[in-house]
């Protein structure tokens, strides 16, 4: 899914969550997700960003934390959970049409991004930052997006022809995962042979932005085959830089062993280097990551 900007793309995902309403009855919030409660019940309940000069038209203040919600047994249920899933991570602006109900909460009737990222612009305020986002969640590190080109992408070492740049080329080394990637780059995948007699070494991949962005969260992905090898990352830490010589240790994860993980900073961060550093991984004696997304809001 691309993003542009200057692009609506609406995503109605799957039909009316009530019937009959009619369409002035339909309301739209504009603004960012900040919680999802899953309980016992069917119910998902969405927490939102509420400006007290634009409160919602429902009546949801016995629920204050969660005035949204919709059904989790719909046919489009999946849908609209991943694209909310997605918004909370990436601190997307998301629109949602929603209707007010009898049970003091708002039910969702539609949700939508637009002009890039969710937000409308008026030509002299609330701009979009003009990147290009791509694939399922909004990467804004793929090449030959965002004038990125080979030159952008580095690494502390690399193992044979698998460079820094193969990790950012929209392909695992099993598939393609961004339906608008060019052509593989090599393997499709970024290693680097551990050094077993020096326990300093550091191991690291990185992308230099054309300008400054404000990073939100990453994704991370390795095949299966060598997942299974123990070549994943497992405690990693996030390093960010605006001139590429002095680097700030932002945050620290530790990863699982799947293959596909994204990952939330606990506060975005403004910079123009984006750094992955692998300080372990599952015990093979190569590191891969067979590509890195970066997700990114205004």
């Amino acid at each position: 899914m691309m993003l542009n900007k200057g692009l609506l793309l609406t995503l109605m995902l799957g039909i009316s969550l009530s019937t009959g309403a009619a369409q002035s009855d339909v309301y739209e919030y504009k603004g960012k997700v900040s919680d999802i409660y899953i309980g016992k019940s069917n119910r998902i309940k969405v927490g939102v960003t509420v400006d007290e000069d634009d409160p919602l038209v429902c009546d949801y203040y016995d629920d204050k934390q969660w005035p949204f919600y919709f059904e989790f047994d719909k046919p489009y249920s999946a849908q609209w959970f991943e694209l909310i899933n997605l918004a909370r991570r990436t601190q997307e602006p998301i629109r949602i049409g929603y209707l007010s109900s009898d049970d003091s909460s708002c039910a969702i009737e539609y949700l939508a991004f637009s002009k890039g990222n969710g937000a409308d612009t008026d030509g002299t305020s609330g701009q979009t930052d003009g990147l290009i986002r791509s694939g399922t969640y909004g990467n804004i590190a793929m090449i030959y997006t965002n004038n990125l080109t080979e030159s952008n992408y580095t690494a502390s070492d690399h193992y044979n022809v698998d460079r820094a740049s193969a990790a950012f080329d929209g392909h695992t080394y099993a598939k393609q995962i961004d339906d608008k990637a060019g052509d593989k780059i090599e393997r499709g995948f970024w290693m680097v042979k551990k050094d077993p007699d020096n326990k300093d070494q550091e191991y690291w991949l990185q992308v230099r932005f054309d300008k400054v962005v404000n990073i939100t969260g990453f994704r991370i992905m390795v095949n299966s085959q060598s997942a299974s090898l123990g070549r994943s990352p497992r405690g990693i830490t996030i390093q960010t830089s605006t001139d590429g010589k002095d680097f700030n240790e932002h945050e620290s994860f530790t990863l699982s062993k799947a293959i596909d993980q994204r990952g939330v900073l606990t506060e975005s961060v403004e910079a123009k280097y984006f750094r992955v550093r692998v300080d372990s991984n599952y015990g093979d004696k190569f590191i891969e990551i067979d590509e890195l997304e970066v997700y990114s809001a205004n």
